[in-house]
């Protein structure tokens, strides 16, 4: 008899350890058996971007001495773009916290058709250079950041820089300094564009070329009468279920925005494709594709239509 109160004892004790670490874990187990995984359905994005151009203050020209160059010639059916990478709007200050680096020029050289053409299938952004706009300035949406953990580098999750977990340094122009001293765009250049003329929704404003060919609009463009001006936004949105990793090869939890892979393009939100893009017209023409820079995600394209020039490639 005392044996058997014992095991029972034992039993009940089982139970209740075994409920208590269930209770630790994220995702609980019922007595019935069944998961209940968290609702990511309402979690907080952590998505921000900068749009008040009076934080930028440094006139950088005068910091290196040097004037902001670009140059653009036409050759047949190639454009050739010249820049040095020294922007012709103020910046902020760098080095900073977030980003230890100085703007220094560099003499780039980038080529792409005149007469551009849709690929066979899109194709993403990562390692190359999406575009250069009039500034001088070279576009460039991803970043250098990846998820890290006990197994080391998973180049999948590659953080973004519009969010405001971990400061990337980014100044009032969505832009920061790469190791070799390159100033670039991830998103709005606010005071790049407060400085342009008519930039108050009332007309579209061509701003730069990307890698493909296809020109690049800020934020405005006309509705499908043709006739009215509107600002877009892009059709991206977090995704509504967990990220499924382990947190030691891939991250976990409930997509934020930290991530690139935690959006996910839906085609009802907006008039503009996966690549911030549409047909549409334009002050140009009827009819052509072009690329929109937004200010919500990803606000820099991620893909391009058309085939990138080698001469935007990282390799």
């Amino acid at each position: 008899m005392k044996n058997s109160i014992n095991a029972v004892i034992f039993l009940i004790s089982f139970v209740f350890i075994g409920m208590a670490c269930a209770g630790s874990d994220d995702t609980n187990i019922q007595l019935g058996g069944e998961i209940e995984t968290p609702d990511c359905s309402n979690t907080e994005s952590v998505f921000t971007i900068n749009l008040d151009p009076d934080e930028c203050d440094v006139d950088i020209q005068s910091v290196v001495g040097i004037q902001s160059n670009y140059t653009e010639t036409i050759e047949g059916k190639t454009r050739t773009i010249n820049i040095n990478g020294i922007a012709s709007h103020k910046v902020g200050v760098f080095p900073n916290k977030g980003n230890p680096n100085t703007i220094s020029s560099s003499n780039e050289k980038f080529s792409m058709t005149t007469e551009p053409k849709p690929a066979s299938e899109i194709r993403y952004g990562m390692g190359y250079t999406f575009g250069i706009l009039f500034s001088g300035v070279a576009v460039d949406p991803y970043t250098g950041e990846f998820f890290q953990g006990s197994d080391g580098t998973n180049m999948e999750w590659n953080i973004t820089t519009l969010q405001s977990t971990t400061s990337l340094g980014l100044d009032c122009n969505n832009a920061h300094v790469q190791p070799t001293g390159r100033y670039h765009y991830h998103g709005t250049p606010s005071n790049y564009i407060a400085g342009l003329e008519n930039i108050d929704g009332s007309q579209m404003i061509k701003i730069g070329y990307a890698g493909d060919g296809y020109p690049i609009y800020y934020k405005y463009g006309y509705a499908e009468d043709g006739i009215r001006v509107i600002a877009m936004d892009s059709g991206y949105k977090l995704k509504t279920e967990e990220r499924g990793g382990d947190g030691l090869s891939a991250p976990d939890g409930c997509p934020d925005g930290y991530y690139f892979k935690d959006y996910e393009y839906d085609n009802s939100l907006s008039v503009l494709d996966e690549c911030n893009g549409r047909m549409g017209k334009t002050p140009e023409s009827d009819n052509e594709y072009y690329y929109v820079i937004t200010d919500n995600f990803p606000s820099a394209p991620l893909c391009f239509l058309g085939n990138p020039d080698d001469s935007f490639s990282f390799f």
